[in-house]
């Protein structure tokens, strides 16, 4: 049995309590807190008894307070500091059984007034609220939130909805309704924002005005809260052009306004946001705005064709435009040598244009170079070599042909950079699970980190920082240069300080080293898209308690070669109190090789042999692998609910454990290198024929190897109701033969299917070799072989050269 670290079976066998697991959050309500103030916000979920702390990702918010007031429910009173990052917060709620999935909250600079729990489903019921502020809600199964503003003629009144962009699933609809209870305006999506819908007007008249808020199909839930934004600032829906150089002035126009186009000054800095401001305010949310370190070139009208108007821009250049109409195109012209090779990337949707872009290159002759649609989002990104020098064009236009004076665009030609990102494989992308690292102290856990690669090639050599106290992560992982991912071991100590903590890892191939990118969709849509995703630059590491179960996978010293199979060891580590069931999977296995899904280790049992098979063609070389354990929760459950109930297939049913183990994170074996090889003895099938009612010579001639002393030959594949005895293989032997007896029912023809199987053991592990596949077996009735003077069957071509010997003769 694997022995657990010093000092850790004694306290688990004192240990009476389940076994924790991570808290899950379903919601964060009302989710929206104002900056510059303390704000009170509840966590809903389960298994949420026990909060630690919260891991946020951005700077700004602070915990005040924060405790559980059910196994439910979390209470959070949360500062905001004066200069805290408006909008979007992502956060997890960490317990002492690990870290929960991303939640977000809002945060407003505008003063945030809770949804009053009286009815205001009706605008003659609308909850009064003041001009300039933000309203916290949440739509309820065919809720109608309506929200009154009193208001002069000539006065803005602007609305904005913040619901999906903090991973609300509210697909809201906005409607501003007139004193005399018409409707002025009703907006669903939007281009600017999506799913969360904006509107302006400019009052016609002095009085009270309601802002009304619903689902799009009048549905609702717990989760669907929102952020309404209600005041007289400026809410442009577009601002031209679209970015603005590092350091550098420029004046933009904004667009979309009920009082028409208006200009303001901006300087962008490199993490500039820009929040539109006038007399009237400054907007609740910025505008998406593009910097970059190259200056502007703004269309100049006409540009609808491929025709150089002075001198063409050099690059790096950002081109800005608008597709002011419908089947409107714009042309670039750029100067490029032979050999530069040119990125051209298009910012368009990420700027909240209703434009859909087709963007391509083209020579002074108008013939194409290079063309791209969509590349990871709706916006374009086109690549290419300049076959020669000159001046090329690049072509903007909208796929649908659609346009109009919102229809903005920026297209910036650079230099392709490389670039890597690691991230967490998770088995869902759409899910969260798994998307933590939970280690029990004296255990340790595996994880796939993966690499995306952007013009970089060759190794990736993975590098964590700031892990916390007493958990290390085994060797220097590296990411070969042909493969995506692999397996990271974070190991703890007994020793490890307990707590949740958020990790920097950086790659490096090269030059080049990339930072940690977790994305989590937190708004789900239509089949594999999202609606709305998030994404963090640390991984969330969390040590938690030991667990009554360590799984350690032994070395093999022989490879496991291709076509064959080979038998490893996987034990378990059990603290005195903990017999259930186990089950161990290998979550990473080489291309080519199997294993079962799952072997069950059954209660009384801590060994188990597992058969590693590898296909003919199974990829050569030395892989990692390993083993992860956890309780065989059917199993378990099964024994728990009925203690006297039989046992499981395969022993699975067990005697009961002193302690549940529900919650259990799964734990892993170190990662090993298993070699797959060759088989070191090779050897063919001679062609046979023979008799039904009769026993056949089957003959294997070793041709290259040796067989390794005491091993066992076996002939498989042979057609039905055909049977070999197994033959016991010589140290030196060159050749061994199996006597075949054929049924009188054994199928006639062609029995291309025989091999030979050689079985043993090696360094005490059994190992399969197998060789001389497709070996083929004729069948013939009796007395319809061909034999030759000395009784010899011939074959085919022979009995018919025979045949027709014969027939001469006669």
């Amino acid at each position: 049995m694997t022995r657990f670290p010093i000092g850790l079976l004694t306290s688990i066998a004192i240990a009476t309590l389940a076994i924790g697991a991570p808290p899950v959050v379903e919601g964060i309500v009302p989710g929206v807190g104002q900056r510059g103030t303390d704000f009170n916000v509840t966590l809903t979920g389960g298994r949420l008894s026990d909060p630690q702390t919260l891991l946020f990702y951005q700077p700004g918010l602070s915990i005040v307070k924060l405790s559980a007031t059910s196994e439910s429910d979390v209470t959070a009173t949360l500062r905001a500091s004066a200069d805290c990052k408006r909008g979007e917060h992502v956060i997890r709620l960490a317990t002492k059984g690990g870290a929960s999935e991303l939640r977000s909250l809002c945060i407003a600079a505008l003063p945030v007034i809770v949804e009053a729990s009286t009815d205001n489903n009706t605008p003659k019921t609308a909850q009064a609220v003041p001009m300039n502020s933000t309203i916290a809600g949440r739509i309820e199964t065919g809720d109608v939130d309506c929200f009154s503003v009193k208001l002069t003629k000539g006065q803005r009144l602007s609305a904005e909805i913040e619901a999906v962009r903090f991973g609300s699933p509210l697909d809201a609809v906005l409607t501003i309704i007139g004193p005399d209870g018409k409707v002025l305006v009703e907006v669903d999506d939007a281009p600017l924002f999506r799913q969360d819908p904006v509107a302006a007007i400019v009052a016609p008249v002095d009085g009270v005005y309601v802002v009304a808020v619903r689902d799009t199909a009048f549905g609702g839930s717990e989760a669907d809260r929102y952020a309404l934004h209600l005041g007289s600032f400026p809410r442009p829906t577009a601002v031209y052009p679209a970015g603005g150089q590092v350091g550098v002035e420029t004046m933009v126009k904004l667009l979309g306004e009920p009082g028409g186009p208006r200009e303001q000054l901006v300087k962008a800095s490199a993490d500039f946001e820009f929040y539109p401001s006038d007399a009237g305010g400054t907007a609740p949310t910025a505008n998406p705005f593009r910097v970059s370190p190259f200056p502007n070139v703004s269309e100049a009208e006409p540009n609808d064709a491929p025709i150089a108007k002075g001198t063409a821009a050099s690059w790096p250049v950002a081109f800005n435009g608008i597709i002011e109409k419908p089947g409107d195109v714009d042309h670039f012209a750029f100067a490029a040598k032979a050999g530069e090779e040119l990125e051209i990337s298009a910012y368009a949707f990420r700027v909240g244009s209703p434009l859909d872009t087709v963007v391509a290159v083209l020579d002074t002759q108008g013939r194409e170079v290079a063309v791209n649609d969509d590349d990871k989002t709706h916006d374009s990104r086109v690549r290419f070599t300049a076959p020669s020098d000159g001046n090329y064009f690049v072509r903007v236009q909208d796929k649908r042909k659609q346009g109009g004076p919102l229809f903005i665009y920026r297209l910036e030609v650079t230099k392709p950079e490389p670039g890597l990102t690691l991230f967490l494989a998770t088995p869902n992308r759409k899910s969260q699970d798994r998307g933590t690292i939970v280690v029990p102290r004296g255990n340790r856990v595996t994880a796939f980190l993966a690499v995306r690669r952007d013009s970089v090639t060759g190794p990736v050599t993975i590098r964590p920082g700031n892990l916390p106290a007493g958990v290390t992560i085994a060797g220097t992982p590296i990411i070969a240069a042909d493969e995506y991912l692999f397996p990271v071991v974070f190991e703890a100590s007994s020793t490890a300080t307990l707590g949740s903590k958020l990790v920097d890892l950086t790659g490096t191939a090269g030059t080049t080293t990339g930072r940690f990118l977790q994305s989590a969709t937190l708004v789900a849509g239509p089949g594999d898209l999202s609606l709305h995703d998030v994404e963090v630059t640390e991984l969330a590491v969390t040590i938690v308690d030991e667990v009554p179960l360590t799984v350690s996978l032994s070395v093999p010293r022989i490879s496991l070669a291709t076509d064959g199979s080979l038998d490893v060891t996987v034990k378990l580590g059990r603290a005195p109190d903990f017999d259930e069931p186990v089950e161990v999977s290998f979550p990473y296995l080489p291309p080519g090789v199997e294993a079962p899904a799952n072997v069950v280790i059954p209660s009384g049992k801590s060994e188990a042999s597992v058969t590693l098979v590898a296909q003919r063609k199974a990829d050569l070389g030395n892989w990692p692998i390993f083993v992860e354990a956890k309780p065989a929760a059917v199993a378990a459950t099964r024994a728990r609910r009925d203690p006297a109930a039989p046992p499981l297939p395969g022993g699975a049913g067990g005697r009961r454990s002193r302690r549940s183990a529900t919650g259990m994170p799964p734990v892993s074996s170190e990662v090993i290198a298993l070699s797959v090889t060759v088989p070191p003895v090779a050897g063919t099938i001679a062609a046979t024929v023979g008799e039904q009612e009769k026993i056949v010579i089957v003959k294997v001639a070793f041709t290259s190897g040796l067989v390794p002393a005491g091993f066992t030959a076996t002939l498989a594949g042979l057609p039905p109701r055909a049977v070999a005895k197994p033959v016991l293989v010589a140290a030196d032997a060159k050749e061994i033969a199996f006597a075949v007896a054929l049924d009188p029912t054994t199928p006639l023809g062609d029995h291309a299917s025989l091999v030979c199987e050689l079985s043993g053991t090696v360094d005490g592990r059994t190992v399969v070799y197998r060789l001389g596949r497709v070996g083929l077996l004729t069948v013939y009735p009796p007395g319809g072989v061909a034999v030759d003077k000395d009784g010899k069957p011939l074959s085919k071509l022979e009995a018919l050269r025979k045949a027709q010997a014969d027939k001469k003769k006669q």
